[in-house]
Parts: C-alpha cells; sequence; structure tokens
C-alpha cells in the first residue's frame, strides 16, 4: 500500500553513542549484510565516542541499519523519496531502485575511495555555517574566495544554514576569517564535499556506479541537485548520484520536488533524534503540506 506521503533520507548524520549502540545490539540480517559487504565486526565496533570515531565506511552502514529497521515498522510506502547526500543511496533502496546488497556495496565502495584519495591528498574542507542572514550565505561564497581560490556552496539547507567547501586545508585559519565575518560554524569535516574537486574524481565514481544494476522503481526519486523527478532508468540514477557529488545539494528544492509529486500532501524526514534537519524540514513544509519525524533508531527495550 502507497501512501500519499513523500520520505526525505538524510546524509551522514551523526550517531550518539545510545544510537550506535541501539543498532549493535540487533543482530539482524541487516546487520550482518552490513558486516559482511562493508567488511567490518560489529563486535569491534566502540560505540563510546558516537560515530566521530568510527570510519564512515562504518557510520554510513549503521546508519543505513537504522533508517531500514525504522521503516520496517511502518505500515505504508512512501510515494516520492530524497536523499541528501549519503542518503541518496537509501532513497534509492527504499524507492526499489537498488537492493540492500547494492546500497551497501556502494557505501564501501564509495566511502572506501573516498578515503584513500583524501589519505593520499585532502581535498579540503567541508564546513556547515550558520551566517548572520539568509542573504549573506550566498555573499560569503564571495566573500571567501579572498582567502581561498575555489569556495563552493556545498549544501543549502534553508533557512540560511549551508556548507562550504574550500580547497584550504588550514581550517583553523579559515575559522578565522568566518569568525572576523560573523559566521557561526557548526561543524567541520577533513575533506570536500558536493563540489568540483570532492575525492573520489569523477572518473573514479563513474567507474565505481558503471556496473550497478538498477531496478524499476515502485515511487518517485527526486533529485536533491534540481529539485526534478529523476527518470526510472540506470543512467539517470548514474547521472544522478554523480552530479550530487560535484555539485550544490539543495534541501528547499528537494523538497519543492517531493510536494510537486502527484498526490503528496505530507513530506517526513527519517533520520536521528537529534538531527538539525528536523526544523529546517519543518519551516521549509510549513503552510504548504503535513510533517512527521520518525526518529531512527529504534530504541532497543530489554
Amino acid at each position: 500500500m502507497t501512501s500519499d506521503r513523500a520520505l526525505v533520507v538524510p546524509g551522514l548524520l551523526p550517531l550518539t553513542e545510545a544510537e550506535l549502540t541501539s543498532i549493535l545490539r540487533v543482530p539482524d540480517e541487516h546487520l550482518r549484510r552490513a558486516a559482511r559487504i562493508c567488511r567490518f565486526d560489529p563486535a569491534e565496533v566502540d560505540p563510546a565516542e558516537g560515530s566521530a570515531g568510527l570510519l564512515s565506511t562504518v557510520h554510513e552502514a549503521l546508519l543505513a541499519v537504522g533508517l531500514i529497521r525504522r521503516l520496517a515498522h511502518e505500515p505504508a510506502a512512501w510515494r516520492a523519496y530524497g536523499g541528501l547526500s549519503a542518503g541518496c543511496l537509501t532513497a534509492l533502496l527504499f524507492a526499489g531502485a537498488i537492493t540492500e546488497e547494492t546500497c551497501f556495496h556502494l557505501i564501501r565502495e564509495i566511502n572506501s575511495r573516498q578515503i584513500e584519495a583524501n589519505t593520499a591528498r585532502r581535498s579540503g574542507t567541508f564546513l556547515t555555517v550558520l551566517p548572520s542572514s539568509q542573504g549573506d550565505a550566498y555573499r560569503l561564497v564571495d566573500a571567501l574566495r579572498a582567502c581561498d581560490p575555489q569556495p563552493w556552496l556545498s549544501v543549502d539547507l534553508g533557512a540560511g544554514v549551508i556548507a562550504i567547501s574550500i580547497t584550504s586545508t588550514d581550517t583553523k585559519a579559515v575559522q578565522r576569517v568566518l569568525t572576523r565575518l560573523g559566521v557561526a560554524v557548526l561543524d567541520v569535516l577533513e575533506r570536500a564535499e558536493h563540489c568540483p574537486y570532492a575525492a573520489p574524481g569523477r572518473t573514479v565514481l563513474q567507474d565505481t556506479l558503471a556496473d550497478v544494476e538498477f531496478l524499476p522503481a515502485t515511487a518517485a526519486v527526486i533529485c536533491p541537485r534540481t529539485g526534478k523527478r529523476v527518470d526510472d532508468t540506470p543512467q539517470a540514477y548514474r547521472d544522478m548520484l554523480t552530479q550530487q557529488w560535484f555539485d550544490t545539494a539543495s534541501l528547499p528544492l528537494l523538497i519543492d520536488g517531493l510536494c510537486a509529486v502527484d498526490q503528496v500532501t505530507a513530506v517526513d524526514l527519517v533520520g536521528p533524534a537529534t538531527s538539525f534537519l528536523v526544523p529546517r524540514v519543518r519551516d521549509l513544509l510549513t503552510g504548504r503540506a503535513g510533517h512527521r519525524h520518525l526518529a531512527a533508531p529504534l530504541p532497543v527495550v530489554d
């Protein structure tokens, strides 16, 4: 049964110690499959530092396990799906365009190649920032050209919250510049994301996707770069995954696209309970459509 709702799947959001513990305590087929394909031992994963202490491969795999389990508790499928960043893979999974095995295979391949590339030479720095006003969010990229040759608006989350990639790896120097501009830095990753110089490069990513088997989707898939429905073809899905890796991802455009799908009257978000995307999605839907937050993972009751 398909509902009249659409779903937003988040990117690689942080997981707390409690959330990781909840995921790891259930040795079901999803966790076993993730561990086998992504090559880690759940018994050796230490949740004490939250996801900050994990390789991105393990972090993304465990987040996917939590999301898969959470949606299994819902009585109906969604009419449309859209993901941000890493969430594009699980969005394709939930829409039926890839299998769970393929999802974990791509998590392993893409993250392993990103880690390998950035170990050899860091691609840059990714910063989630909160400018003093929404207008400043777009002027900020131009202002950063004074200290970096290619600042890039990587993610637009709405309400002035954005993420910027820069080629510089001198994070402290960039943060000093942002502080002088009156900008609050919310998060920093030691790699570039959603920009032309993201790693792995275009050829490597295209090679990774070339042999992936895509299936006919059972629901609409919306591109986070354009806000438009992705054609239900293997090449269109490959293009969507590649384009959003090297260009700006936009939560406002994604929400617009989901709301435009025929018969959609509400847009839900599935993700960790403390997700900063919750207020962003709620604000973007005000006066337009309903909203629920489906907190994942579900707590384990002894």
